[in-house]
């Protein structure tokens, strides 16, 4: 009887430990910016941020005919769940100063700049909840200063406005957001 109350104390404590609340993804290099005032990685206490990027072939969500680089940025609450995710598409692959422009779902125009989007995320971590693109005529850009061919490293800086274009819900972030100071360096990998 001492022995199935010990495996039973033991499958409890077992079966409530939760491993980590942090997410699973690796991160490469840093993503960093101002949003309205605040530093954007600190607007969850004790947040998580993960920064991947990627050089991506032709798909249905972004049909350009060429390959494209993206760089995006994950925001976590302290408990694991992702609450933003932050999209930068379609960058090219030189250095140079190029204007951010709003996306639009499943299209691409090979003659476009660069995409954004963002993304508010709800429950635990798979609802979206509202959703943010750049505001059209803004001074919003994206300056790569370095990118090696070879080994896809990616430096740059970038300005961004962005409002929201749909509400998801009770609202997480205010309808306009003003990212300033924004750079990142990161590696660039094949998915």
């Amino acid at each position: 009887m001492i022995r199935l109350i010990g495996f039973l104390l033991i499958f409890i404590i077992a079966g409530c430990y939760k491993t980590s609340p942090l997410p699973e993804r690796h991160s490469i290099g840093y993503f960093e910016a101002i949003l309205n005032g605040k530093v954007w990685s600190r607007t969850y206490l004790n947040a998580y941020q993960t920064v991947e990027s990627a050089l991506v072939p032709f798909s249905a969500s972004l049909p350009c005919t060429d390959d494209h680089l993206e760089i995006f940025s994950e925001l976590y609450s302290p408990e694991g769940y992702l609450r933003q995710k932050f999209h930068l598409m379609k960058i090219p692959q030189k250095a140079g100063k190029y204007d951010i422009i709003p996306s639009t779902p499943y299209h691409c125009d090979e003659q476009d700049p660069v995409y954004a989007e963002l993304y508010t995320i709800t429950q635990d971590g798979d609802v979206v909840g509202d959703v943010y693109t750049t505001l059209k005529g803004s001074d919003s850009y994206l300056e790569i200063e370095k990118y090696n061919q070879v080994t896809g490293e990616t430096k740059g800086t970038f300005k961004l406005t962005m409002v929201v274009e749909k509400r998801g819900g009770e609202p997480a972030l205010p309808d306009t957001l003003y990212f300033t100071d924004g750079k990142f360096h990161t590696k660039f990998s094949t998915p």
